[in-house]
């Protein structure tokens, strides 16, 4: 009995609370003039080039050219590389962009024009699956997910000659990953590590991490409490020192509030999505350039990341003949925003992931037989050390003024969580979205340009030439 009314008390706080935040966000829209605006001829036209920009498969963009992989189960992978018609350079390494919510591989448009990139490295921007140009997926759980990302990266990584019959990790492999895509490239470099030489992490939780943060100060908070109790007028500062630890918490419930949305019934989901001519997004992506400027082909491209293709861009094929999935054709031209609220509705997140006994294989002979455990995280031969601990080199690149993540909440005890030549860098001045902003865009490619050279000098004093006020708050 005690059991099932916790259960009713949860899922009516879930409820309350995202209702209560979906009419916030449409209050926020109608003040800050959103809501009712209709779109003018203009900015409809912006947002059709925009699409046909990024998402017309006979084209190429900046330099990079559209493609498809198709996996063992014949899911489509989309994405866009800088692969020549001459097949991939034999001698450069590979770096894989993996995006976050609300985004697609356009996220990372920034960072894909530098030339010094596109020289130096392979670049491979992928859409996750039900977003952009892949397929969709019938559940979005932890396994279907990491099976399907994973699947991509070991495919891509054969594709480029990174895993040969010559030999294994011929060349340096790199995950560069945002938000949603940071979430999932943790549980790979926890789970997966053989995948990359390097991981570079920027603003998406490491989820085991923050509940275990979250349990801590709810627990410290509560002991304050009852200890205040006792005698709450000589207990003031001892009261006000609860209420403080719970402040965090706190924040990190209202910066929440979109996650509590997603578990509404599906069409208060899409009605988040798609409302008041879609200002939910409008928002969101007039906040992820921060203080830097945001213009009229700015809000088109980044509506256009967030919709993927149209019917007209449906149409189109690559130069080698592929075209759209099916399910990309017949459902997400037209919306694909249930399909980014099913990673939060089906715990794409924090389930386990079963891997499959293809996945297993291909994963030992990555590793050339030999799987990892990297000093010194607390994981040992025997003793995997904390839950989610990251076994493989990452560097997570946080910019503190972020909107939906509390730095104190994400960020306190990572160097617990990291293995040896891993690093803590924080931006003090950006927001969540890191590849969009003008300064942390730079930091980024700096560390991605840092990665793909070989990390020959200081990460801190490579992304301090672009973000002089950066500071590496935790080198392991």
């Amino acid at each position: 009995m005690a059991k099932a009314l916790s259960g009713i008390l949860k899922h009516t706080f879930v409820f309350a609370y995202g209702l209560f935040t979906l009419i916030l966000y449409g209050l926020t829209a109608i003040r800050k003039g959103f809501f009712f605006r209709g779109t003018t001829e203009k900015e409809h036209l912006e947002l059709q080039l925009a699409r046909d920009r990024f998402w017309n498969l006979s084209k190429t963009w900046s330099g990079l050219s559209h493609h498809y992989i198709i996996l063992r189960n014949g899911f489509k992978f989309h994405y866009v590389s800088n692969d020549p018609p001459e097949g991939p350079a034999a001698d450069k390494p590979l770096i894989i962009f993996i995006h976050g919510f609300p985004d697609s591989w356009a996220v990372w448009r920034h960072l894909l024009k530098s030339k010094a990139l596109q020289e130096a490295a392979t670049l491979v921007a992928v859409d996750l699956p039900g977003y952009g140009g892949t397929d969709s997926l019938e559940e979005y759980s932890s396994t279907n997910v990491l099976e399907s990302l994973a699947g991509f990266i070991i495919a891509i990584r054969a594709k480029y000659g990174i895993d040969t019959d010559a030999g294994i990790r011929q060349r340096r492999t790199v995950i560069v990953s945002h938000d949603w895509g940071c979430v999932l490239s943790m549980r790979l470099a926890a789970e997966a590590p053989q995948l990359a030489d390097r991981f570079i992490l920027s603003n998406g939780p490491l989820v085991s991490m923050v509940a275990s943060n979250i349990r801590r100060s709810l627990s410290s908070s509560l002991k304050m409490f009852k200890t205040a109790l006792r005698s709450p007028i000589k207990s003031r500062s001892t009261l006000y020192k609860a209420i403080k630890s719970l402040k965090p918490v706190a924040r990190q419930l209202l910066l929440s509030g979109y996650i509590f949305v997603m578990q509404l019934p599906m069409p208060f989901v899409v009605y988040l999505g798609t409302g008041g001519n879609y200002s939910f997004l409008k928002l969101a992506h007039k906040g992820s350039y921060g203080n830097s400027p945001f213009s009229l082909e700015d809000a088109a491209e980044c509506m256009a990341s967030s919709l993927g293709p149209s019917v007209e861009e449906c149409r189109t094929q690559t130069y080698d003949g592929e075209g759209y999935p099916a399910s990309v054709v017949k459902e997400r031209a037209l919306g694909n925003f249930q399909h980014m609220a099913r990673y939060y509705r089906e715990k794409a997140a924090t389930s386990r992931w079963q891997k499959s006994i293809e996945t297993i294989a291909d994963l030992h002979s990555i590793s050339g037989g030999n799987e990892l455990h990297r000093a010194s995280s607390g994981a040992g031969l025997f003793d995997d050390g904390l839950t989610g601990v990251l076994k493989a080199h990452s560097t997570i690149i946080w910019g503190k003024a972020d909107i939906a993540l509390d730095p104190q909440i994400c960020l306190n005890g990572f160097s617990d969580y990291l293995v040896r030549n891993s690093q803590v860098v924080e931006l003090p001045r950006s927001g969540h979205f890191t590849p969009l902003e003008r300064e942390s865009c730079a930091a980024l490619t700096r560390a991605v340009e840092w990665a793909a050279g070989g990390e020959k000098e200081d990460i801190g004093a490579a992304i301090q030439r672009d973000y002089p006020d950066a500071v590496v708050t935790v080198r392991k």
